[in-house]
């Protein structure tokens, strides 16, 4: 199968139309025009990530995160962006990067998690998370969180009683609070900061904050069987994660 067609795969199972518009997604580097000899899934793109592109033949890296954000004047080669570009091309590596669109697709991550963690899931039509219920308290939806993810940064803010309905971003959805909280009386999310923690507590809602990286590397799963059909051979980085834990 052409890169190209395996391209037009991914934009089946999550729009380019459904980006939000400040977003960048679509073709980062290099062609679909060549047969794809395997497919990289990665968080984001890193020196590590190129170099186990490499290592397992792969010349597709499919990334959450957009690999070029803002505008390039030129590729210098000293610095690090340049030098991935580099070696990109030199290797034959195509770069293509789904984003909100992958968020907000109907088996995306938000309704993926969404899923996982309650019933009567729906996408919200007017914001970018998934709305899903509970009937369980916060402490314990918080611990459950924690588990499906295996993240150990879980924390929530509120008192803990009783939530029934639930509102989804995962990555950094602190954009969402006033649309979250709108609908819902949970709002599990990333990267808060600190004046929505006191907000959401004057509101009395309650708030579930969870990793960035663990709530997004779950791309890596949803694409694998989004792409299971196409019978090119998928990959998954290893060296996605910037951080290392106490535990570990």
């Amino acid at each position: 199968m052409k890169i190209d067609a395996l391209i037009g795969e991914l934009e089946k199972f999550a729009p380019k139309s459904l980006a939000e518009e400040f977003d960048r997604v679509g073709l980062m580097v290099g062609g679909g025009e060549r047969e794809c000899t395997g497919v990289m899934l990665a968080l984001d793109l890193t020196d590590k990530v190129i170099d186990e592109a490499i290592s397992a033949g792969a010349n597709l890296i499919v990334t959450h995160h957009p690999y070029i954000w803002d505008p390039m004047k030129n590729i210098d080669f000293s610095t690090i962006q340049g030098r991935q570009i580099k070696a990109l091309i030199e290797n034959g590596i195509t770069v293509y990067s789904m984003h909100t669109n992958l968020d907000k697709a109907e088996q995306g991550l938000n309704v993926t998690l969404a899923k996982a963690l309650g019933k009567n899931v729906r996408r919200d039509e007017e914001g970018v998370g998934a709305i899903f219920e509970v009937d369980e308290s916060l402490s314990s939806l918080a611990k459950r969180t924690a588990r499906l993810l295996d993240d150990d940064t879980v924390k929530f803010v509120g008192e803990d009683r009783r939530v029934r309905v639930a509102y989804v971003v995962t990555g950094s959805g602190g954009s969402e609070f006033d649309r979250a909280f709108s609908v819902a009386d949970v709002f599990l999310t990333g990267e808060l900061k600190h004046h929505q923690y006191l907000d959401a507590i004057a509101r009395g809602k309650a708030l579930i904050e969870f990793s960035h990286y663990y709530s997004e590397i779950i791309m890596q799963d949803i694409l694998e069987r989004a792409l299971s059909s196409t019978g090119v051979k998928i990959f998954k980085a290893q060296g996605n994660c910037p951080f290392r834990r106490y535990d570990k």
